[in-house]
């Protein structure tokens, strides 16, 4: 989620991260990263005398990543949200933090804070088997961050690990199962898939100069958020969005997710930033 705010900050998006670090230098450090790139810190909850997680990324010949990852957080945790929800508000939430039992009853309170104001939820399950080596004690936790979820994107590796899917329609009855009835599906360079109540869709991913794939989907989830907000289309119009619309919103996510995987970074970069701006403001030009 800090890549994501990171491009959506960049972007001019509005946009918080809640999450947790320790008290060190490399605390600090993100903290000032994030304000420079214009994603507020009051919702990250600081440990004292606690190192701040680390995840180291390796990249393969095929510069695909594996992980390792680091912790130190102490045996009282919590997760910090100062300001009420809205109907406008989009909170996009995932990776191994929302499948922990220490801070489950923090995050479900959140998920139903924002659920009873109306804000569209977003959830991107982004499983890596090295952090998570038993995903069968998990998975009933994935299953309740889906039922919250207005929007589910995840990948084709998120999805056969989780339930063992091998293509966009088994992962879409997997996901609709679970309680949530809006899919996209993606699968690294091979395209990606749209499945909502009325609408099945393939799209096209462009062929690249792959550099690294960190934060390619981190950034995906980015896009597609970036112009659901710019088109003022909230949890009240999903399932009226007519297909131009999904057009849009699944190539922003595709161009966002090709800009990172052509450089070093796990966000988009500011000159993409400020090509976005330049574009001229947004209109809501779709009837739903």
């Amino acid at each position: 989620m800090l890549n994501s705010a990171v491009s959506l900050g960049r972007a001019g998006i509005p946009v918080e991260l809640v999450s947790e670090l320790g008290s060190d230098v490399l605390g600090d450090m993100i903290c000032s990263f994030l304000e420079e790139n214009a994603v507020p810190t009051q919702q990250i909850s600081r440990y004292h005398k606690r190192r701040s997680p680390l995840a180291l990324a390796f990249l393969d010949s095929g510069d695909n990543a594996h992980y390792s990852f680091y912790e130190d957080f102490p045996p009282d945790r919590t997760l910090n949200v100062s300001r009420d929800f809205t109907q406008e508000d989009f909170v996009m939430f995932g990776s191994i933090l929302t499948c922990l039992e220490p801070l489950r009853y923090e995050l479900n309170r959140i998920l139903d804070a924002a659920a009873e104001a109306g804000a569209t939820v977003f959830y991107d399950p982004n499983i890596r088997e090295a952090f998570v080596p038993d995903i069968e004690n998990v998975r009933p936790l994935i299953d309740s961050n889906i039922r919250y979820a207005d929007i589910v994107r995840a990948s084709d590796e998120d999805m056969l690990s989780v339930g063992g899917c091998r293509s966009a329609n088994e992962a879409y009855e997997y996901v609709l199962a679970a309680g949530c009835d809006h899919l996209i599906y993606t699968t690294a360079g091979r395209g990606v898939y749209l499945r909502t109540p009325s609408l099945s869709k393939y799209y096209e991913t462009p062929d690249i100069e792959t550099v690294s794939t960190v934060g390619a989907g981190d950034s995906f989830n980015a896009g597609i958020v970036h112009t659901l907000y710019r088109k003022g289309i909230n949890r009240k119009r999903l399932k009226s969005i007519p297909e131009a619309a999904w057009d849009n919103i699944v190539k922003t996510g595709i161009a966002f997710a090709a800009e990172v995987c052509t450089s070093d970074e796990n966000y988009i970069s500011m000159q993409y930033a400020l090509s976005l701006a330049s574009r001229g403001p947004d209109t809501n030009i779709y009837k739903c």
